[in-house]
């Protein structure tokens, strides 16, 4: 009896010690609950919705349902998707992974997105941002432009979601379901800017949304596989320096001010390796490979391209003591040559 008694005894009082030692807590129970209708926009007919910047904040986002209405998201979000939507224009701020649209139709859709993929969908312009291949599935009479957008936010949102505005393949669209003799996709010659409503509703506009060319924080680029025919083509590279993004808008916006007639075709945000860099550059990459940060590329063409880019590097290059800011392929057979290995290195094949 005494044995029995003490063990119970003691059992207890671990229960009693157990009771009052604190509940465990788990990182998962810190986070805040999400309301999936803060995330949701649906049945809209004829109104007008959106968020505003920092309401979003990199979560999942759902449209449907929606009818002859405008929608706009001026944040960062993860994924998207946007379903059973009509003749609607639908604004997407940066998207971290993908923009998927499903059963819509007669639809304007302004996204900037890791990937974009449609499905079942029926007469939609889409003017993307896409870091891959745009994917296009049992759709028809899609059209497709390079975004043009800026507000005040939407730079560092770019940066949030994890996306650069100089990697677009808007133009490189790839068709899952092709119809022979038939074509399910064409690209828009111009700009959308009078078909892509902006909004009324006093905090939306207030946000200062703009799809101009002007002041565009996406480069606008021909997207065009292959070069214009009598056109030449120059390769411009921002080397690596701290304020390499900041270079590049400001020498597209020297060079298309100077030259009106001349475009970008591409434009690419990459990583090269050492053996890259060297075919490429030659001397120019020497001492610049071990800092550890991208080039920005712009192929540009058109009259006197090469003549006008080589004026503005060398005024940008002009001071610096120790690397140049640009670089900039010549006009002969060599220029070629760097053009082309740019263009078939694995960094920028692989995007």
């Amino acid at each position: 009896m005494g044995c029995i008694y003490s063990r119970n005894k003691k059992l207890n009082s671990e229960c009693v010690k157990d009771s009052t030692e604190p509940a465990k807590t788990y990182s998962w129970d810190k986070k805040e609950k999400v309301n999936p209708a803060d995330f949701t926009i649906e049945d809209l007919n004829g109104g007008e919705a959106g968020r505003l910047p920092g309401t979003i904040a990199g979560q999942q986002f759902i449209v449907q349902n929606c009818r002859d209405s405008c929608i706009y998201l001026l944040d960062h979000i993860n994924t998207i998707t946007i379903d059973d939507c009509s003749d609607c224009t639908i604004f997407v701020g940066p998207t971290t992974g993908s923009v998927f649209l499903r059963d819509c139709q007669g639809c304007v859709v302004a996204a900037a997105c890791g990937q974009l993929r449609t499905r079942d969908c029926n007469k939609l312009d889409l003017l993307l941002l896409c870091q891959t291949q745009p994917v296009i599935e049992a759709s028809t009479k899609i059209r497709v432009g390079c975004l043009q957008a800026s507000y005040p936010q939407l730079l560092g949102q770019f940066g949030s979601a994890g996306l650069s505005v100089f990697n677009n393949k808007w133009a490189d669209v790839y068709d899952f379901t092709p119809v022979d003799g038939e074509t399910n996709w064409s690209i828009l010659t111009s700009h959308l800017t009078h078909a892509f409503t902006l909004p009324h509703d006093e905090k939306l506009s207030g946000v200062g949304l703009s799809v101009s060319p002007q002041g565009s924080v996406v480069p606008y680029t021909l997207g065009r596989p292959a070069l214009t025919s009598g056109h030449n083509a120059t390769l411009v590279l921002v080397l690596p320096h701290p304020q390499h993004h900041q270079t590049a808008h400001q020498f597209i916006e020297a060079l298309t001010s100077r030259v009106p007639d001349v475009e970008i075709q591409l434009s690419r945000e990459v990583k090269l390796d050492e053996p890259d860099a060297k075919r490429i550059l030659g001397d120019a990459w020497s001492g610049l490979s071990s800092t550890g940060m991208a080039v920005v590329a712009l192929l540009c063409v058109g009259p006197g391209v090469s003549q006008a880019c080589t004026i503005i590097a060398q005024e940008k290059n002009t001071g610096q003591s120790s690397s140049p800011l640009l670089y900039v392929t010549s006009e002969t057979s060599e220029g070629a040559g760097q053009v082309s290995a740019f263009l078939a290195c694995p960094a920028v094949t692989s995007l």
